[in-house]
């Protein structure tokens, strides 16, 4: 099989786990195979062969979610033999993945409720559990494995390349890689706060909206994003009985998700808005947070809680901070509301019992 035109045919006969493609085919681009292989089967590991080492080449299929490339001439055929087995391997990886986080899916939406609907979950309830543990470990391994294995295979070039540019260019994407999962770790941090040991206080949801708001314009880059924070006091204040880091963490990923949605539609030009609000309810404190960015469509909404779930592009976020919004809420009894329209922006609504 050495055209496009026969390797789409096995395509639309048969599937495909594993592709190995030229970068250049007489009828087609491997690149394109590559698209075509990940919109029908985005499971499907694909392998490009290049006789040209370029880091443009290296890095363009590595965009398209290739799982390596190999330079011509095809020295040693053991090497390509490693690669198969580990595309393999990260393939099988990713299906017992999708099997527990569909479990995961399954048990957060019969136990968690309360922040997704009118129920409330049991008071000191784990939302997630041992099963849902053991699901978030096998998660982490395979959001932590694509990076990896980008950087074994930018390794394996730098040690074989005698071009100091492009070596230099290779250890540049590699701390790039280094930068995604130091990120999936910190998520996992604020993940694994939401069951610290820190004492029930009166926390004041003013303050901890606003010292979000500081953590997020100090840690991220806030560009163009133009912040507005307004409060409706009452006379005992806006405080809820909780753990002040958790409440804290809430509103650091409402903030952080909604100024990514303004600057992804806006861009610098500093139109993108960010409003948070918050007031007085009955036996509860509302807060809202509100954007005017790219908005979620409307069948993702359903599944934007789930661990791991993302809307952005690959390597632009875990899909962690929202999940750990949903369980922080579920533990005190709260709700969260999401209102959304594609291009026009979206609104999370949290009530937050006064009591715990």
């Amino acid at each position: 099989m050495g055209t496009g035109a026969a390797a789409r045919k096995v395509l639309d006969e048969d599937g495909c786990d594993l592709l190995i493609t030229d970068k250049n085919l007489p009828d087609a681009s491997g690149l394109e195979l590559l698209r075509l292989v990940k919109q029908r089967s985005p499971l499907s590991e694909v392998i490009v062969i290049t006789g040209y080492a370029s880091l443009e080449t290296a890095v363009e299929a590595l965009e398209f979610d290739a799982f390596d490339y190999v330079l011509k001439p095809l020295n040693n055929v053991f090497d390509i033999r490693k690669k198969v087995r580990q595309a393999l391997q990260k393939q099988d990886l990713a299906l017992e993945n999708l099997s527990l986080i569909r479990r995961l899916t399954e048990q957060n939406a019969s136990s968690g409720e309360g922040a997704r609907g009118d129920a409330e979950p049991a008071a000191g309830a784990d939302p997630v559990g041992e099963a849902g543990r053991s699901d978030l470990a096998a998660g982490v391994a395979h959001e932590i494995s694509s990076p990896l294995f980008g950087i074994m295979g930018l390794a394996e070039a730098v040690i074989e390349e005698p071009d100091r540019e492009l070596t230099v260019q290779y250890a540049t994407d590699i701390v790039e890689y280094c930068r995604n999962i130091r990120d999936i770790v910190q998520e996992l941090s604020s993940y694994s706060r939401t069951a610290s040991k820190e004492f029930l206080t009166a926390v004041d949801v003013p303050r901890a909206i606003e010292d979000a708001l500081r953590l997020v314009e100090r840690s991220t880059s806030v560009q163009g994003v133009n912040f507005r924070s307004t409060f409706e006091e009452r006379a005992s204040g806006l405080v809820v009985h909780a753990r002040g880091n958790e409440i804290q963490q809430v509103f650091v990923n409402l903030i952080r998700n909604a100024s990514e949605a303004v600057q992804e539609r806006w861009g610098r030009e500093g139109a993108g808005r960010v409003e948070i609000s918050a007031g007085p309810g009955e036996g509860h404190v509302w807060a809202r947070v509100r954007d005017n960015g790219v908005g979620i469509p409307e069948e993702k909404i359903g599944a934007i809680f789930d661990p791991f779930y993302t809307t952005k592009a690959p390597g632009k976020g875990t899909g962690l901070g929202l999940n750990v919004v949903f369980r922080i809420l579920t533990k005190y009894r709260g709700h969260i509301q999401v209102e959304s329209r594609v291009g026009e922006g979206t609104t999370f609504t949290l009530k937050i019992p006064v009591e715990a």
